[in-house]
């Protein structure tokens, strides 16, 4: 009876005395359930802030494109706010985005995408604003890739927007851009000359509701080519 007392005080304490941040996370998602999405009694998720940035980019000579991007999204989530004031003055949180809802916007009429690591952090804020970045590796046909040389410029189109949900319950908008990485493509083959984005709704025949989309119109020319005799410069590059 007297170890029985002890293992209970002790698991006691260990919830009273754990780290603020720990007392916190634990409270937030105590009932959280990320299978529902942040709405209201309507069932309107809200604004849902999207931008990209491409990576290391690869453009064959067929015309396929593929690389990593990162996928810069943002939403607010009132289920996860707090007042820091009243939590030792913790402003944000780091907690894997497996725990936590997700917009599903994705790359439509890719060959393929996936995740470069199997888990990456969001990072909430103490207003329940979330930030999630992905670096997502994708594959797809450039549309407009010119075919006939290498070193020409090339105009490549990419489509985002909501998988399953319409434009009614999610209204998605261009997020802000990230800082340059121009440190982490110089080396890279295809150079990113303009990126330009618009906002669109579309009704598709399969569904009454509009959905809304990102198009991304990216203008990519190559800094080199590798053969089999070695390295290619654009003659054209300055």
């Amino acid at each position: 009876m007297l170890a029985l007392s002890f293992v209970l005080q002790f698991l006691f304490l260990g919830v009273v005395f754990g780290s603020p941040k720990e007392i916190l996370i634990g409270r937030l998602f105590k009932n959280y359930d990320p299978a529902i999405p942040p709405s209201n009694s309507e069932g309107i998720i809200g604004k849902v802030d999207f931008n990209i940035r491409p990576q290391c980019m690869e453009l064959s000579l067929d015309g396929e494109l593929e690389g990593n991007i990162w996928a810069y999204q943002s939403w607010q989530d009132d289920r996860l706010a707090w007042n820091s004031s009243e939590e030792s003055g913790i402003e944000l949180i780091r907690v894997p985005a497996k725990k936590i809802w997700l917009p599903d916007v994705v790359l439509y009429m890719k060959k393929s995408a996936q995740l470069v690591d199997e888990e990456y952090n969001a990072v909430v804020y103490s207003s329940g604003r979330v930030i999630y970045v992905p670096d997502i590796r994708s594959k797809m046909d450039c549309d407009n890739a010119n075919l006939t040389n290498p070193w020409a410029v090339n105009e490549c189109n990419l489509r985002y927007g909501s998988w399953t949900f319409d434009s009614r319950l999610t209204q998605l908008s261009i997020g802000e851009h990230s800082s340059d990485e121009t440190e982490y493509t110089q080396y890279c083959s295809i150079k990113t000359l303009e990126i330009k984005e618009e906002l669109k709704t579309k009704v598709y025949d399969c569904c009454p509701e509009p959905y809304s989309h990102i198009e991304y119109k990216l203008r990519l020319q190559r800094k080199f080519l590798r053969t089999d005799q070695g390295i290619v410069y654009n003659p054209m590059d300055v």
